[in-house]
């Protein structure tokens, strides 16, 4: 079992003023649960808080990295900056779903596809979930990729 957690977040309006102080303590209090892997949600590689969380979590760490834009250098350069950072692992889940062929796109330097309505993710159905075209226009057909050890793609 993992955790996902989203320092600093102000979804739903939630504040907090206390950010360092607070995951700090969770993160403390998490080492002795036996998690296999610790995800940090809108992770931003160049904040304290971050840095903080890879220097006090001894396991596996997956940045979900903040994107500032969905085009292939952006989100490439983004995946960079997590491993480069301590992350194990980079989630990329808006961009995956966009992009059924994602890993052969960010290899290739292809464009990827546009997120049409964020809003009709995760929402059950087709539309904006599993619709996405793939780079020859069909849903993807290429299996899961292994890598030997944590490289840029």
């Amino acid at each position: 079992m993992g955790l996902r957690i989203s320092p600093g977040s102000t979804v739903n309006g939630v504040l907090e003023d206390d950010t360092d102080v607070l995951y700090r303590v969770l993160v403390a209090r998490l080492r002795g649960l036996d998690l296999a892997y610790l995800h940090l949600v809108r992770a931003d590689p160049d904040t304290g808080v971050y840095r903080r969380i890879r220097a006090d979590w001894p396991g596996v760490l997956i940045g979900n990295p903040v994107l500032a834009g969905l085009t292939t250098e952006d989100v490439s350069r983004a995946a960079r900056e997590m491993l480069a950072a301590g992350s194990d692992l980079v989630a990329l889940g808006r961009p995956f779903l966009a992009n059924p062929d994602l890993v052969a796109r960010l290899r290739l330097g292809a464009p990827l596809n546009p997120v049409r309505d964020r809003y009709l993710m995760y929402v059950g159905g087709a539309a904006g979930y599993t619709d996405y075209p793939a780079l020859a226009g069909q849903p993807s057909s290429e299996p899961s990729v292994a890598f030997d050890g944590p490289r840029v793609l």
